[in-house]
């Protein structure tokens, strides 16, 4: 009996075939996409909190630097953009790697290198942008630890502040820039649960985040 095809990408119809994979251990996958569901459902959880704790959570505009916020919550946005990123390029690494009939020893050839970093990294961007740039400057490592030339003041004061705010119905970053010196923050706004809810028909439609018992 042969193994069935597990599509990775139901967009780009990147499909691995466990019968016959491009490398020979491709565990990565399954602890990603596991590890992703466990951080969405950690920060679902605490959004359904601020909804049952208050009846007119849909009527605040914005609460930002709230001591209520779990500190699980800044902390899943950094693991999820992390481990996102890297379940990503891993499935534009299989895309690459069936295209150009590569096995592993592919990978060690230096003459590949360029371009598997290229064509991992521009899927990453495509599909992911604002995630990208949040790993890069956040998550990686604070921006104020390594900073770049492009960088803003405002991007480095603020790559550790990690703030959270809540729009009902979700926990966002990005939603306040610091500004400082005539500078802005450029750091990406994005939703931890909406992103993953966004991803999942791409991605993995088979997985569900709870939902309150009345819908949003």
């Amino acid at each position: 009996m042969t193994s069935p095809h597990i599509v990775l990408d139901h967009v780009e119809g990147i499909v691995l075939d466990p019968a016959n994979p491009p490398f020979n251990n491709y565990h990565a996958f399954w602890q990603n996409y596991v590890g992703l569901k466990i951080l969405a459902d950690a920060v679902r959880e605490a959004e359904l909190k601020v909804i049952a704790d208050d009846p007119y959570a849909k009527h605040v505009v914005l609460s930002a630097f709230s001591s209520s916020t779990p500190p699980v919550v800044p902390c899943a946005f950094n693991w999820f953009s992390v481990t996102l990123v890297n379940y990503l390029r891993l499935v534009a690494l299989v895309d690459l790697m069936i295209k150009n009939g590569w096995a592993s020893a592919a990978l060690a050839d230096p003459a590949n290198r360029s371009e598997i970093k290229k064509h991992c990294t521009d899927y990453v961007k495509l599909v992911v942008p604002e995630i990208y740039k949040w790993r890069n400057k956040v998550a990686a490592h604070f921006a104020a630890t390594d900073p770049f030339s492009d960088d803003t003041l405002g991007t480095l004061e603020q790559s550790i502040m990690n703030p959270i705010s809540y729009q009902y119905p979700h926990y966002y970053v990005g939603l306040l820039q610091w500004n400082t010196q005539g500078t802005s923050s450029e750091l990406p706004t994005w939703a931890l649960t909406e992103t993953y809810q966004r991803l999942a028909p791409r991605f993995w439609p088979e997985m569900k985040l709870r939902e309150p018992e009345n819908g949003f």
